[in-house]
């Protein structure tokens, strides 16, 4: 995808197209039709592309920074104030990356609220919608495809877009393009089409790593290729937003678990029976970096909220439970979770300074995967002895890059102070769900059976 750079950037609330925050677009308004032309590309090696303010063009090699030294984000108020004008002019959803977890959520949700739903899917995968509810429209394509996502766009009054990975499966197509491409090509249909309203969901990888929990406010640092598409997709739409609909917020979840997760943090649930099989004992651990977690129904459920908070456009939110924990604090509650007992004292996990020390970034996500290659040669004996579905891999996804080298507690306060609440705030309750969704769907086998 071209040389890879860090990005550093200062967080900052940038009003899309210049409208005041607290201001209800009229029904109708951005029909007008903008042509997108060459100019308004970004340049990622030096320059700017028209939409970027003076002063903050990026200079090949350099870092670029988002309106350093911003103001702050004003206190938001306690009970939500969200837009019912906007309510009425809303009626259709695109949802990209529909067969994934928080995009089944999205489904999931929009659908019982009574919105007609368009949910993108790759070639071959499926959405999963509540029984019984009708307004449920699904395309299977490459939304890299002008073509395919012009076709999603038709009647839609608001999308929401994952900016990622749908756990693991790319939602570009494959062979994969540049994201960023497929994202600005999405945005700027949505804006020819009239589109009113734009959800990006990133990632809170994208900040930099911190002692202290990180605000909106923190500079970002994209240390990697997958941070780095994070990074540039957000730029699309605050950056480099131009006049008119859509307004665009971006929401920044922590690393997400949940029932139909297969990425990242899914790997917790193979690890229990990895470890059943050797006896109903584990080798608690102590310690390790603290890292936020959140639900991906909580992750649905805020980029909901904030569709109708016009106070959110040309802002970004982050999204994350109230109680993170070490890394070793996750694997213990997985462990018990499962029906597991202690062993002893425990182990310490080494400390993070330690291993930032002798241990590349780039490496961390192959040291730090549970078990290494050799779980996954387990795993699959497990899987087929027992005849389960072959979702799961203890090495499939992207690990948190923090388990491996640094703290990334993610401070949600602002998302909160606009009223939202979260339904799993605390990681056990939540696991505890995930758990039970994985032994029904036998993605996991159950431990009478080890």
């Amino acid at each position: 995808m071209g040389k890879k750079k860090q990005t550093k950037r200062a967080g900052h609330e940038v009003k899309s197209g210049g409208r005041p925050a607290g201001r209800v677009p009229k029904a109708g308004a951005g029909k007008k039709k903008t042509p997108a032309s060459g100019s308004q590309r970004v340049s990622r090696t030096g320059g700017t592309g028209t939409g970027r303010k003076a002063g903050v063009a990026r200079s090949k090699g350099a870092p670029s920074a988002r309106r350093a030294g911003a103001r702050k984000s004003p206190a938001f108020r306690k009970e939500p104030s969200f837009s019912k004008a906007l309510q009425e002019e809303i009626s259709t959803v695109l949802v990209t990356g529909a067969s994934g977890c928080v995009g089944s959520f999205l489904v999931h949700h929009l659908l019982r609220a009574g919105y007609a739903v368009i949910a993108a899917v790759g070639e071959g995968a499926q959405a999963r919608a509540p029984a019984g509810k009708n307004g449920l429209a699904v395309k299977q394509g490459k939304l890299a495809d002008p073509g395919f996502a012009e076709s999603c766009l038709e009647g839609v009054d608001a999308v929401f877009h994952a900016g990622g990975l749908a756990d693991g499966r790319p939602l570009y197509g494959d062979p994969e393009p540049l994201p960023v491409d497929a994202t600005r090509t999405l945005y700027r249909l949505s804006r020819e089409r009239g589109v009113k309203r734009f959800i990006l969901i990133t990632s809170a990888a994208v900040y930099g790593r911190c002692h202290g929990p990180v605000s909106e406010e923190a500079p970002l640092e994209a240390r990697d290729e997958y941070e780095q598409i994070q990074s540039e997709m957000e730029d699309i739409v605050l950056e480099d937003a131009l006049p008119g609909l859509p307004a665009a917020t971006v929401l920044r979840p922590a690393s997400v678990y949940g029932p139909g997760c297969t990425g990242a943090m899914a790997s917790l649930a193979t690890l229990p029976p990895l470890v059943k099989t050797l006896g109903p004992y584990y080798i608690p651990v102590s310690g390790g970096p603290r890292t936020s977690l959140v639900h991906g129904d909580d992750v649905a459920r805020a980029a909901i909220f904030l569709l109708l908070q016009p106070g959110a456009y040309g802002s970004a939110f982050n999204v994350a439970g109230n109680d993170p924990l070490p890394f070793g604090r996750f694997l213990n509650e997985a462990m018990e979770a499962y029906g597991l007992k202690p062993l002893g004292q425990g182990v310490p996990y080494p400390p993070s300074t330690l291993l930032r020390s002798i241990l590349p970034y780039n490496r961390a996500e192959e040291i730090f995967n549970p078990l290494g290659k050799i779980s996954n040669l387990l795993w699959e004996r497990i899987v087929r002895a027992h005849r389960l579905e072959k979702a799961l891999l203890p090495g499939k996804g992207k690990l948190p890059p923090p388990f491996g080298t640094g703290d990334l507690v993610v401070d949600n306060g602002k998302l909160l102070g606009m009223g939202f609440r979260l339904k799993y705030p605390r990681f056990r309750r939540g696991w505890d769900k995930t758990l039970a969704w994985y032994l029904k769907h036998r993605w996991i086998p159950r431990p009478e059976d080890l």
